[in-house]
């Protein structure tokens, strides 16, 4: 395993990123109580385990088929419960 600055910045940058992204999702829930927001909220939590277990345990998530297409998914979801959070705020942008 290498040491020094870079390969410390990708491991943590990510989890950090996500971590502020959660926080962001929570104080947006708080103010609306959109049911987009949890589904958001959920699917970046999962993202994030599985970006956590890929930071501790690289050898067994990628011996798992399935890990990253579960993990993209999650992703997938996560971008839905945002683009389905922003349509409800601006109705406009769904009318023709």
């Amino acid at each position: 395993m290498e040491t020094g600055l870079f390969p410390l910045l990708q491991t943590i940058a990510p989890l950090a990123s996500s971590a502020m992204i959660i926080v962001a999702l929570v104080m947006l829930w708080r103010r609306s109580r959109s049911v987009w927001l949890i589904v958001a909220l959920v699917a970046e939590i999962a993202g994030l385990l599985f970006r956590g277990a890929m930071a501790v345990a690289a050898g067994l998530a990628q011996g798992t088929p399935m890990f990253f297409t579960i993990w993209t998914l999650c992703y997938l979801i996560f971008a839905a419960g945002l683009l389905g959070y922003a349509l409800e705020v601006n109705p406009r942008a769904t009318q023709p």
